[in-house]
C-alpha cells in the first residue's frame, strides 16, 4: 500500500443479548477511534449481538433488535466503519459484516464459510454467503480496493472453496478479517502463522480484529493484529483485555512474541471467571478448600478475578483429613486474605453411617461411605450458595473428570468448573507459576504432597498423573498412539463409562483445543471400543 491509512481496531467485550449495553460500547469506541483520526474503524464479528447467540437466533425479536441497534448506530457514522451483526434476507439469516460511512450502510458482506464443528454450530442457524466482500475506502481522493472476511473465512483448509486465492486474484490494497475466535492454548501463534501463510502473496496489509471476553464456557482472547504487506506485525492488541488498537499501515514492523505462557493461561481463566460472574449477575463465590492443589488453584483464580472480599473459602474436614491439609487450607486463605471458616463434617458423617447401618451391616466399607463425605460437603456448599447468594465453584480437573474420579452431587457440585479443562499436570504447572509470581501464596505442602481425596484412611489418588495425564489428553484429542500402546489400565473404557457424570458437571471454562462440554459430544450409552 503506497498510501498511509490510520485504522482503529475496537477490541471490545460485548454482553450477549444486552443490546443497549453493546450499542453504547460500540458508539463510545467508534468515537474514541475518530478522536485518534482513524480513517477506518473495525469491530469484531457479531459485536452487535455478542457471540455465540445459539438458539436466541430462532427469536424474531432478537433479530429485529439487532437490526434496530445497527441502524441506530449507523446514523452516527461518518468515517468508514465495519462491524458484525446478524443479517436477515428473504427470511434467511446470515452472519454478516456491515460496511458503513456517511450515515448509511454501503455494503453488507455475508460470511461464506460457516464452522460446524467443536464448539461451533453456525450451519444450524445461518446460510452461506457467496460473494467475496469487496469495498472501497477513499483516502485523499484515491480509492483503495479492500476485502472483508469474517472469522472462519480465513480457516479454509477443510473447505472446498479456497477464498484466499480468490482474494489474492482481486489484487486488494487491504484485507480485513473480523472474528470471534475463542482462545485455546497456542491459538495466538496459530492465527499469525495462518494469516502469513495464506496471504504472503497478497502484497497488502492485513487487519484482524478479534472479540474479547467470556461467554459461558468460551473465552475470547482479543490479540487483534495489524500486519504489513510483508506479513510482519505492525501492532497487536492486548490479551484478555478490551483495547483500542491504533495503527498506521505505513508504520514499520515490530518484534512479535509467539511463545504462549502460563501467565496467559492464568489470565484466560481469570477472565472466564470474571465475565461469567459479571454477565450472569453473580457477585460472590464459595469454594470448598481441601488443602490440596486443585482447590488451592481455584481459590487463587477466584480471588484474582473477583477480589478477596467476594470469595468464601470453607474447609470441611472429616476423620480422614490430615492435620497438614487443615493447616494448608487455613494458610492459603490467610495468604489470599479471603473469607474463611471451618465446618467439621465428622458428626454429620457419623449420623449417615448410623442411619444406614442396618442396611450396610456386614458389608465392606467402600466407595459408598467415601462418597457420603463428598456429598455432605457438596450440600454444605450449596447451602452457603442459597443462604448467602454465592455461586459454588467446582474444583475438579480434566484428568479426574475424564476418569470419573469425582463424585456426582459432591465435589462436582457447582455453577462453574474453573479448572475442568486443565490436566492434573497443568494444575501443578499453573500453581507453580502462581507461586513464583505471588510470593508463594499456595503452601508448598499443597504442591509437593501426594494427592489424595482423604475419604479413607491413608488414601492416595490411584494414578500416576505424570504418566496418565498425557495419555488422557491424547485420547480426548483423538491423537494416535505408538503401536506398542496397550492401554492396560483401561483408560479409554473409563473415559467412555463416565460420560454420564460429565453431562451433569458444571460448565467448564475452555482453554484447550478439545474440552469436555459443548465441543465434545459423545453418547452416554456407548458400546464401541477401539
Amino acid at each position: 500500500m503506497s498510501q498511509p491509512i490510520k485504522v482503529g481496531l475496537c477490541q471490545i467485550n460485548p454482553t450477549l443479548g444486552d443490546f443497549d449495553y453493546n450499542y453504547n460500547k460500540i458508539l463510545d469506541s467508534y468515537n474514541d477511534a475518530l478522536k485518534q483520526n482513524c480513517e477506518l474503524v473495525v469491530f469484531p464479528e457479531m459485536v452487535v449481538t455478542g457471540y455465540p447467540p445459539q438458539d436466541l437466533l430462532l427469536s424474531d425479536k432478537f433479530i429485529d433488535k439487532n437490526l434496530s441497534i445497527l441502524n441506530d448506530f449507523v446514523k452516527h457514522v461518518s468515517k468508514t466503519c465495519i462491524l458484525g451483526f446478524v443479517n436477515r434476507e428473504d427470511g434467511k439469516l446470515f452472519n454478516s459484516a456491515a460496511i458503513c460511512r456517511d450515515g448509511k450502510i454501503v455494503k453488507v458482506y455475508n460470511k461464506i464459510l460457516l464452522p460446524t464443528y467443536d464448539v461451533f454450530d453456525e450451519d444450524r442457524y445461518f446460510e452461506n454467503g457467496s460473494e467475496i466482500g469487496q469495498f472501497d475506502i477513499d483516502i485523499d481522493g484515491k480509492n483503495l480496493n479492500c476485502i472483508i472476511q469474517i472469522c472462519e473465512d480465513l480457516w479454509e483448509d477443510d473447505y472446498n472453496r479456497k477464498l484466499s486465492k480468490e482474494i489474492i486474484d482481486l489484487n486488494p490494497d487491504l484485507i480485513v478479517n473480523i472474528s470471534s475466535s475463542p482462545y485455546h492454548r497456542n491459538r495466538k501463534s496459530v492465527r499469525k502463522e495462518l494469516i502469513a501463510n495464506k496471504f504472503a502473496d497478497a502484497n497488502c496489509p492485513f487487519i484482524y480484529c478479534n472479540l474479547v471476553g467470556g461467554q459461558d464456557e468460551l473465552i475470547f482472547d482479543g490479540n487483534s493484529l495489524v500486519l504489513n504487506s510483508d506479513m510482519n506485525l505492525i501492532k497487536e492488541g492486548k490479551s484478555f483485555e478490551e483495547d483500542l488498537v491504533i495503527a498506521d499501515l505505513s508504520s514499520p514492523s515490530i518484534n512479535q512474541e509467539n511463545e504462549e505462557t502460563d501467565e496467559e493461561m492464568y489470565q484466560a481463566l481469570c477472565l472466564g471467571v470474571k465475565d461469567y460472574f459479571r454477565k450472569t449477575g453473580h457477585k460472590k463465590a464459595v469454594i470448598g478448600l481441601s488443602g490440596g492443589i486443585d482447590s488451592a488453584l481455584v481459590a487463587c483464580l477466584a480471588v484474582d478475578a473477583l477480589g478477596p472480599e467476594n470469595v468464601h473459602l470453607v474447609s470441611m474436614p472429616s476423620r480422614f483429613s490430615s492435620n497438614h491439609s487443615k493447616s494448608d487450607a487455613k494458610e492459603l486463605a490467610t495468604n489470599l486474605n479471603a473469607n474463611f471458616e471451618t465446618i467439621d463434617i465428622d458428626a454429620l458423617f457419623q449420623k449417615y453411617l448410623d442411619t444406614l447401618d442396618h442396611k450396610f451391616k456386614g458389608m465392606e466399607t467402600n466407595v459408598a461411605e467415601e462418597n457420603i463425605q463428598s456429598r455432605i460437603r457438596g450440600n454444605i456448599l450449596m447451602a452457603f450458595s442459597n443462604k448467602f447468594d454465592c455461586l459454588v465453584l467446582s474444583t475438579g480437573n480434566k484428568t479426574e473428570l475424564a476418569l470419573g474420579y469425582c463424585t456426582l452431587y459432591g465435589d462436582m457440585s457447582g455453577g462453574l468448573s474453573v479448572i475442568g479443562d486443565l490436566s492434573k499436570t497443568d494444575v501443578y504447572n499453573l500453581s507453580k507459576w502462581k507461586n513464583k509470581n505471588s510470593n508463594n501464596v499456595i503452601p508448598e505442602n499443597s504442591i509437593t504432597k501426594a494427592p489424595s481425596a482423604e475419604l479413607a484412611e491413608n488414601q492416595v489418588d490411584p494414578f500416576d498423573y505424570d504418566s496418565i495425564s498425557p495419555i488422557v489428553d491424547k485420547i480426548i484429542y483423538n491423537e494416535s498412539f505408538d503401536k506398542d500402546f496397550s492401554d492396560k489400565d483401561g483408560i479409554r473404557k473409563k473415559i467412555n463409562q463416565n460420560e454420564f457424570k460429565r453431562r451433569q458437571a458444571a460448565p467448564i471454562l475452555r482453554v484447550s483445543r478439545k474440552a469436555f462440554g459443548i465441543g465434545r459430544r459423545f453418547p452416554i450409552v456407548n458400546h464401541f471400543h477401539e
